[in-house]
């Protein structure tokens, strides 16, 4: 008995964490529109269930349009059992009448009659892993099931699960198909993993930090004694709300000042109740594209340049740590702005996972090389410089020039010596590092006569500040573009924008 009531326990603990995961979001993006703990709307698939504002991405088919995302949490205190195809379709796998295969399909039938197909996910989040020799496993990636599942014939591995999965539930495969699409797995996942993982998230959002001296994590119980007073959904306004009344709100800093730049939605976003200053430009922006392309030349350099000179930020505590939200051309925009002048001491900050680091300014220390430079062509008074650090961009700015007819303009690539990647930059130090002696190295090779830069850019977004402090005097003239991810232009390439310095 005292057994059974400690494993209920845990398991009330593993759906109050994801709970809370998913809250925290309220805080740290603008995509979700509401979060509820145990759901009345759905069966099974409703211990947690995510709105959103407007329809997101799913990665599996490439499509923006979940508005709704459903969860079933299923922790063990055991690891005596792993997923399987055949535990998928055995009632006694969840202690019910009907297979966990059964019940989703059921909850998938409801929900289609009510969201669009492709407008919903359902998740299985548990801390039990997938069987590796499972027939199905193979076909698992990023919590969903690949394509790769439905392409051999009927007598495959796959097809053979495919036929007993859809004997099971009494429909065609390609209905299996569809229904299969919107089920995900997030597996693998303990109590002390959803820890971790809201250990930054709290600190992203300003709230309380989980107390490593004592054996209970508050939010636990909290999420509970909330459904009990029948507060179980919340949008952001009510979390704020709740958050403040009871008291989860974390010391204020008082170290340093934040504030940020934001231009389009993304996670992790600094809330702005903990910010001094914070300059929004999405009004200006259709998602990655500026409304009109007229606003890179005026309207964006406008207000960039009124909030990063504005004199109160003089008289706010120093330094100042800046949150970037934005384009990369943005946070160039920003560090070619600042000088010692302006006796402000911004500290650019990169996110790190659900956390930002802040990427402070230290004395270039070191003699050795730190980027790799392959020059085409002799430079005179036009240069295309193309900084790959996080991917290598040449293939792209190349099918952007030949559109364009600047094939011909001498270039100059530059990489990290260390090589290309996400993990190309070590940290502050190395990244200002970095800066400088791209400007040293950059003057030495562009001759007098050389008055305008083509800079084309992919890597941290807090480099992209670094450089545009850096490099401020390499050129008198510095174009700067941006590259087009979701490919809204046609094919995915670059585009021009903000003109430094900008004619006001």
């Amino acid at each position: 008995m005292a057994k059974a009531i400690a494993a209920r326990r845990k398991g009330d603990e593993y759906q109050a964490r994801v709970f809370w995961l998913k809250l925290l979001d309220l805080r740290t993006n603008d995509y979700v529109k509401s979060v509820t703990l145990e759901s009345d709307r759905v069966s099974f698939v409703d211990d947690v269930v995510v709105s959103y504002n407007e329809p997101i991405k799913d990665q599996l088919t490439g499509k923006r349009t979940v508005v709704r995302d459903f969860f079933q949490c299923k922790y063990h205190v055991t690891q005596n059992k792993a997923f399987t195809h055949e535990n998928l379709i055995d009632p006694k796998f969840i202690n019910n009448q009907n297979s966990m295969l059964k019940r989703l399909y059921d909850a998938y039938v409801n929900l289609s009659e009510e969201l669009a197909p492709g407008a919903f996910r359902l998740y299985i989040f548990s801390n039990w892993h997938w069987a590796h020799q499972d027939a199905l496993s193979k076909h698992l990636h990023e919590e969903a099931i690949r394509s790769t599942f439905y392409e051999n014939g009927p007598r495959s591995a796959a097809g053979r699960v495919r036929s007993k999965l859809a004997e099971h539930l009494s429909i065609s495969e390609e209905e299996l198909h569809t229904f299969l699409n919107t089920v995900r797995f997030t597996l693998g996942k303990d109590l002390v993993d959803l820890a971790s993982e809201m250990e930054p998230r709290l600190k992203l959002a300003g709230l309380q930090p989980i107390d490593p001296t004592v054996t209970h994590i508050r939010y636990d119980s909290l999420a509970w004694e909330l459904f009990a007073q029948e507060r179980n959904s919340f949008d952001k306004e009510a979390f704020d709300q709740m958050i403040h009344e009871e008291k989860l709100m974390a010391s204020p800093a008082t170290k340093h000042s934040e504030v940020s730049i934001q231009s389009f939605t993304q996670f992790p976003r600094h809330p702005t109740d903990l910010q001094v200053a914070r300059l929004d430009l999405r009004p200006l922006f259709d998602e990655r594209f500026p409304i009109t392309d007229a606003h890179w030349k005026k309207e964006i350099p406008e207000k960039i340049s009124a909030f990063m000179l504005d004199p109160k930020l003089m008289d706010v505590l120093q330094p100042i740590h800046l949150f970037f939200d934005c384009h990369l051309s943005i946070a160039f925009f920003a560090g070619y702005l600042v000088s010692p002048k302006h006796r402000i001491q911004i500290i650019p900050t990169q996110t790190k996972e659900s956390d930002y680091t802040p990427w402070e300014q230290r004395v270039p220390d070191t003699d050795a090389p730190l980027w790799k430079f392959q020059n085409v062509g002799k430079v005179n008074e036009e240069v295309i410089l193309e900084i790959s650090v996080t991917r290598h961009i040449q293939k792209q700015v190349q099918s952007y020039l030949s559109t364009q007819g600047n094939n011909e303009l001498p270039h100059i690539r530059v990489t990290p010596i260390d090589g290309v990647g996400p993990h190309a930059i070590s940290g502050g130090t190395h990244a200002w590092q970095l800066g400088y002696q791209l400007a040293e190295q950059l003057h030495e090779r562009f001759p007098d006569t050389c008055q305008t830069v083509h800079l084309f850019f992919a890597g941290p977004v807090a480099l992209a500040y670094v450089l545009g402090h850096t490099l401020r005097h390499i050129t008198p003239n510095i174009q700067l573009y941006e590259y087009d991810f979701e490919g809204q232009r046609g094919p995915q390439t670059y585009y021009p924008s903000l003109r430094i310095p900008y004619q006001p």
